[in-house]
């Protein structure tokens, strides 16, 4: 857990996408605060994951709880003017991988902003 914990702060950190390649299990589900369904699998987390890591301003871990198999943590950060709160909820597989991520957010005008941001971003057209 620590191992995969320190990778976890190290992507906060640099927003290098190769090390959720290491830490997300292939079959990862990602629950995310917009819609009902889980998203499966590491490709798609990854582009959540990647795109939040640049909506987010100001982001700062305030407490981790964490067990033998789950940890929780708690962040703030930033989105426009809008200050927000939420938990990062991971589930760890036998490998030492993450095989279940959810995260909540609030409150609602927080989460509508970031809803409106990450939706502008995820449907850009690719400028490669």
């Amino acid at each position: 857990m620590n191992e995969m914990l320190e990778k976890w702060h190290r992507f906060v950190e640099t927003k290098d996408a190769a090390i959720l390649e290491e830490i997300l299990a292939g079959d990862v589900k990602f629950h995310s605060p917009f819609v009902w369904k889980p998203k499966d699998g590491r490709a798609a987390a990854i582009v959540i994951l990647k795109t939040v890591a640049t909506v987010f301003e100001d982001f700062r871990y305030l407490r981790e709880i964490v067990g033998e198999r789950d940890c929780a943590l708690e962040f703030e950060a930033r989105v426009g003017e809008f200050t927000l709160r939420g938990v990062d909820l991971m589930r760890i597989g036998d490998d030492g991988k993450i095989v279940d991520f959810e995260v909540m957010v609030r409150p609602a005008n927080g989460l509508q902003a970031l809803g409106a941001e990450m939706s502008r971003r995820l449907n850009q057209p690719d400028e490669r």
